[in-house]
């Protein structure tokens, strides 16, 4: 088991927030923010197109799940065909965006799918695709099933620190999804290596602080993007694009989130410290932290291993770790660090 959980700051106490929350005005084109990350404004709003798109199709399938619709991959995990689905769509919507300088890793691939017996479940993520395409207008296309097979097995670059690669979890916490929990599809761009752009879409995340009303609360509205650009700050939007962007800023008992949805809820300033330290011998994946960390790092936040070193995304699929992952605030993080090497070295010295 890993250790894995985010602590919010509890509204009763008398000390100031540690994370806080502006509200702006909505972006314009004369707004510093988009003059800053006026290299990667393409790329953005292909970004926030596709992981949209793919909440769109998560919500659809998370509404009726069928208990066809759940597979389990060769470790066990759960995944669902909004898994396959969406993958299938932010692979086809980047790759219509960038046809000459296209690369994604991604977590899925089409080999079970491919297997005798699973044609079925290969039409019901084909219709979901095209449905989700359809109803968006933007691509008059109908994808047959072997289309769609094609765009998941785009996600089989190694990524690496040369050129640019788009870096996808098309459901970030599959099982928190299947429970009716959080969950995130997380996109991000590297380029030379380094993270450069992120996009969180989290369907089911409240609009407001989770300090101040509780997950599932009916009166509060769920559904969140947060997006983030290198040297542009980190904002979030209602997923359904309906109200203002707001700029956000990082300045009680522990609380489990599945997903980098956590990434996302400390970027606005709901909690203060993020914690994963993983079993001996696991391999931490970069789709499962790309996104998050620029989101949160764009915010004013610091995401670090528990060697106090930068995470690294240059390396092909996986991330090497000093042993887990630190997130928090620039106040905390000296002491936040000192506790947690202190612990490890203390377990260390009991073996």
């Amino acid at each position: 088991m890993s250790i894995n959980w985010l602590r919010f700051v509890s509204p009763s106490l008398k000390k100031p927030p540690l994370f806080h929350l502006c509200h702006l005005p909505p972006l314009s084109s004369s707004s510093s923010a988009v003059v800053v990350a006026m290299s990667y404004d393409k790329e953005l709003a292909a970004a926030k197109k596709a992981a949209s798109l793919a909440a769109r199709l998560c919500q659809k399938v998370q509404k009726a799940l069928l208990q066809s619709d759940v597979q389990s991959k060769n470790d066990k995990s759960p995944v669902t065909v909004a898994d396959y689905g969406s993958q299938a769509l932010v692979s086809f919507v980047l790759q219509q965006e960038f046809p000459d300088n296209f690369s994604l890793v991604a977590e899925e691939d089409s080999k079970d799918l491919r297997k005798d017996g699973g044609q079925e479940i290969v039409e019901r993520i084909t219709k979901l695709v095209n449905d989700s395409l359809t109803s968006a207008g933007s691509y008059n296309v109908t994808l047959s099933t072997e289309d769609v097979l094609k765009a998941i097995d785009n996600g089989r670059s190694e990524g690496g620190s040369q050129g640019r690669h788009w870096v996808l979890d098309p459901i970030d916490g599959t099982k928190g999804f299947l429970r009716g929990d959080q969950y995130a599809i997380a996109l991000a761009l590297l380029d030379g290596g380094k993270v450069v752009l992120g996009v969180l879409a989290c369907p089911n995340l409240p609009l407001t602080s989770l300090s101040d009303a509780g997950q599932h609360s009916p009166n509060n509205k769920v559904g969140c993007l947060f997006f983030a650009v290198v040297g542009g700050g980190t904002y979030m939007q209602p997923l359904d694009g309906s109200s203002a962007v707001k700029k956000l800023g990082v300045k009680a008992p522990p609380v489990r989130i599945d997903s980098q949805a956590k990434y996302g809820a400390l970027s606005r300033g709901d909690g203060a410290i993020y914690l994963r330290l993983p079993h001996k011998g696991y391999r931490e994946k970069i789709w499962d932290h790309a996104a998050g960390c620029i989101v949160v790092t764009e915010a004013g936040g610091v995401v670090t291993d528990a060697a106090g070193q930068p995470l690294d995304f240059s390396k092909g699929k996986y991330l090497d770790l000093d042993t887990g992952i630190i997130v928090t605030n620039q106040k905390l993080m000296p002491l936040l660090f000192n506790a947690v090497r202190k612990s490890i070295q203390e377990k260390a010295s009991s073996l």
